[in-house]
């Protein structure tokens, strides 16, 4: 319904980042931030809803002894009011990524000013939980 409306705003965000930003089949489309990590990008059909989402890196192992200093950290970071900017946090326990992730209904991302701010919201996200991993949780690349 709402698609072809969105990848107007896709590709004219595209634009902005001087990358050809399409969505395929499966409605989705990706594409790097500053060789740092990818943002996905997702269109989902049946609800007229857009999921972006960014890993921030491993977990590590659940046995590892800051394993649950780690995950507090994480909690932390989703408090009301916390620098998750309102973004959830998760973890893909099969592939041992954390991972950033938001969704917004196609009516909301109706221009590529508001695709831009989204995207830029998420990105902070994923640099603030990196740069607070790397100083307190070494251990983990």
């Amino acid at each position: 319904m709402l698609r072809e409306q969105f990848e107007e705003v896709l590709s004219e965000f595209g634009g902005y980042v001087k990358q050809k930003l399409v969505l395929d089949e499966d409605g989705t489309a990706t594409f790097a931030v500053d060789d740092e990590f990818i943002i996905n990008i997702q269109y989902l059909e049946e609800s007229d809803f857009i999921v972006i989402f960014a890993p921030i890196g491993s977990f590590g192992s659940k046995d590892a002894p800051n394993a649950g200093k780690k995950a507090l950290a994480l909690l932390r970071f989703c408090e009301l009011g916390g620098q998750s900017e309102g973004f959830t946090l998760a973890l893909d326990e099969e592939a041992d990524l954390v991972l950033a992730m938001d969704r917004r209904s196609a009516l909301d991302v109706a221009y590529a000013d508001s695709l831009a701010s989204w995207l830029e919201a998420l990105i902070r996200v994923v640099r603030v939980v990196r740069e607070t991993f790397a100083e307190h949780f070494p251990e983990v690349e």
